[in-house]
């Protein structure tokens, strides 16, 4: 699973133990270990400046509408991490469980991964495992996936 990708999980297993449908994004993988966090659509009091939200009370990455394949606005929760195995979720997406939605470019991914690098509640592997993935942040030339220049201030 590649940093920046973004899947949707029919059977998302949280940490409390119960299941459900949750978009997940990759943020670094090495080995048998992908790092990835849950997504929402829920503002509950959270920052809506594009960027890293380190001061809310639980840490995101406030992504606005339309980056990628979201149609609203989407924060990275950053307060939890998960860690799953890329060879189960390779047969949860051949069992049709796990869908692949998009990519989030590298001028986004970036800061995301640095970002997450700085929450409270990332161990010390999981911060390795990102640390090992970072991204160049260099823009590719895949602009349908970045938010308007509008959206995308300067450095979070």
């Amino acid at each position: 699973m590649n940093p920046g990708s973004v899947f949707f999980d029919e059977e998302f297993a949280f940490h409390d133990g119960e299941t459900g449908e949750k978009l997940f994004l990759v943020l670094g993988t090495v080995g048998s270990i992908s790092v990835v966090a849950k997504t929402t659509s829920q503002q509950n009091g959270r920052g809506t400046t594009y960027g890293c939200q380190e001061k809310d009370r639980f840490h995101n990455f406030y992504l606005p509408p339309k980056s990628c394949y979201f149609k609203k606005s989407t924060w990275v929760c950053l307060n939890e991490f998960y860690e799953l195995c890329p060879r189960d979720m390779l047969k949860k997406r051949f069992d049709g469980k796990i869908k692949p939605l998009c990519t989030i470019e590298n001028t986004i991914l970036r800061p995301l991964q640095d970002c997450a690098l700085i929450s409270l509640d990332i161990t010390t592997q999981q911060q390795e495992i990102v640390t090992a993935c970072l991204v160049s942040g260099q823009a590719s030339s895949h602009a349908a996936n970045t938010p308007s220049a509008a959206a995308k201030p300067g450095a979070p």
